[in-house]
């Protein structure tokens, strides 16, 4: 397809995985970009994970530019390949499922919660996550009002969008290329929510939700995708100015930390270390930011059949498999640590680690609860 943009005309070839839920990307593939007529050289050849991330980046005659070294490099390919075989595997069971999730869900929740929680393949990802989030309904619902959205001439929030657009995602093929279709499409989609829900507006954070979205499903569909977690899943409060929610996950997961790791919770305490110090893009953003992208989506999957108890759980895991380093340091190391903590992170294991922990819906729903209480307590009462 060819891009319009202020640096001119750009042929980009593209995977439909960007396009269409229906087909991934493999590791490997290679992408060449038409660069403008102000580039010093003409073509420049991009290799992208499966995902869409840009892994390597050669000039025309064969320079990487990539830190990915010829041994790393044969290592992730093995991998992908080892990834491609065991997901075509699971591929047709898939494909039975999905012909009728609802009855499937019904008939079998066992089998569909332990197949999500494997991850759903990559293909399918985008059409399941809609299903899951049932957000099409609200766009049955509401026939032709994106449209209309996108022609709304003022949004009051548009400049912060604006601002923040190019940082989301930079290394993604669809999102690297300024004003370029991807950006484009992240914009109109926060644009439109931000006057469709004027009291939730814009957060930073909306902004690496929404292109995970994008990454898998079409605009419109995006946008009904945010609709769907303001809903279903309670995340206005996430976003909202004062960022109430926030303030309650903070309180629940200290709590957490307490429970499962009390010599970790009374080094924190020592340190004088809160969760508000390295755990508020994991809430704020359901770790689509800064965090491996195969985890990403592994997590989304289970988020979005399960709500947020897997954000709470990869949270402690976290804390678990980096819990002896974490005792050892004081506080400028320990903060310099949470910046760093998913390299070299096993996805796998991450997600074992954090399926494997005894967090009921009970256990934060009565922190909830007390965290509600202790507001309401510690708020002033006015004389009558």
């Amino acid at each position: 397809r060819r891009v319009h943009g202020e640096e001119g005309t750009k042929k980009v070839v593209v995977c439909p995985l960007i396009v269409s839920s229906m087909t991934s990307l493999e590791n490997g593939d290679a992408l060449k970009v038409q660069q403008g007529a102000t580039q010093a050289s003409p073509d420049t050849v991009l290799r992208v994970d499966r995902y869409g991330f840009i892994v390597d980046e050669r000039s025309p005659n064969g320079v990487s530019h990539s830190s990915v070294s010829a041994k790393e490099a044969k290592k992730l390919e093995r991998k992908r390949r080892k990834e491609v075989l065991k997901e075509n595997s699971r591929l047709e069971k898939w494909q039975a499922m999905i012909t009728d999730w609802t009855k499937f869900q019904a008939k079998h929740p066992a089998t569909a919660k332990r197949r999500i929680r494997k991850g759903i393949p990559e293909c399918l990802r985008g059409l399941m996550w809609q299903v899951l989030a049932n957000s099409r309904t609200y766009s049955a619902e509401n026939p032709g009002l994106y449209q209309q959205l996108l022609q709304e001439k003022e949004a009051p929030v548009e400049a912060d969008i604006l601002r923040d657009v190019h940082r989301t995602f930079p290394k993604h093929i669809l999102f690297r290329e300024r004003h370029g279709a991807g950006q484009t499409s992240l914009l109109n989609v926060l644009r439109s929510f931000s006057i469709y829900n004027p009291e939730v507006g814009y957060c930073q954070g909306m902004g690496f939700i929404t292109g995970l979205f994008l990454i898998y499903m079409s605009e419109e569909d995006a946008f009904w995708m945010l609709v769907s977690l303001m809903n279903k899943y309670d995340m206005e409060g996430l976003f909202m100015p004062g960022l109430p929610k926030v303030r309650q996950y903070f309180f629940q997961f200290e709590a957490l930390i307490k429970v499962f790791y009390p010599r970790l919770s009374a080094h924190f305490e020592a340190e004088n270390i809160h969760s508000s110090m390295y755990a508020s893009q994991w809430f704020i953003t359901g770790f689509t930011y800064n965090f491996p992208f195969s985890i990403v989506a592994r997590v989304w999957d289970i988020f979005l059949a399960e709500g947020v108890k897997i954000i709470f759980r990869i949270g402690l895991a976290l804390l678990k498999l980096k819990e002896d380093e974490l005792l050892s340091l004081s506080f400028e190391p320990l903060l310099n640590l949470f910046k760093t903590i998913t390299n070299d992170l096993d996805p796998e294991t991450l997600i074992t680690t954090a399926l494997k922990l005894k967090l009921t819906t009970k256990q934060l729903k009565e922190l909830e609860a007390q965290y509600h209480r202790s507001n309401s307590d510690s708020t002033p009462r006015q004389n009558s």
